[in-house]
């Protein structure tokens, strides 16, 4: 799958969801296709204490319930549209997810990248 076929999933599942006054979910969406060639998707879960998850988490622990762990592309969007890159918590939890992970293409804005370019020191 290319990465404008995971995009345009991303953007379609991207929308915040208000669930009360102090929590949302929806705001960043995320795909990643595995090397078992399974697409997992992924959203946020905001809160205002800070207790809630980036979608790239919600991602990882559905590929641990397939007994997978490794990320072949991922990307990651807001509901804009825009095009984000992976938080440093979630860059380290792939990484830490298996260590071939670094090998990981990632899409931002204007250019695709190794998750070890973005965690050169891991």
């Amino acid at each position: 799958m290319e990465f404008e076929e995971l995009y345009k999933l991303a953007c379609s599942m991207s929308k915040e969801v208000n669930i009360n006054d102090k929590s949302s979910y929806g705001q960043v969406s995320a795909v990643a296709l595995c090397q078992n060639n399974k697409v997992y998707k992924g959203l946020s879960f905001k809160t205002t204490c800070n207790v809630g998850f980036c979608a790239e988490t919600s991602i990882m622990a559905q590929m641990l319930l397939d007994n997978e762990t490794r990320i072949l592309k991922l990307v990651a969007v807001h509901s804009d549209g825009e095009i984000l890159s992976p938080c440093g918590k979630c860059r380290e939890q792939i990484y830490q997810l298996n260590n071939q992970n670094l090998e990981c293409e990632i899409m931002l804005k204007d250019k695709i990248v190794k998750l070890k370019d973005l965690l050169p020191d891991a």
